[in-house]
């Protein structure tokens, strides 16, 4: 039973994609997470400024 190097090599290729595209579904997953907390923040900068804006308006 003789395994071939170029068998070794592929092996070790597919790992390596393997390996890569976890990190690159963990990379877009934090990036992703990232962009959902700084639009709530902006959310809640917005509605802050706007509430002063009406209180302003009101007066």
């Amino acid at each position: 039973m003789e395994i071939s190097l170029f068998t070794i090599f592929f092996t070790i290729v597919n790992i390596a994609i393997v390996v890569a595209l976890i990190i690159g579904i963990y990379k877009a997953i934090q990036i992703f997470k990232s962009y959902v907390n700084r639009s709530k923040n902006m959310e809640k900068k917005i509605d802050i400024i706007l509430d002063k804006l009406e209180n302003k308006k009101d007066n």
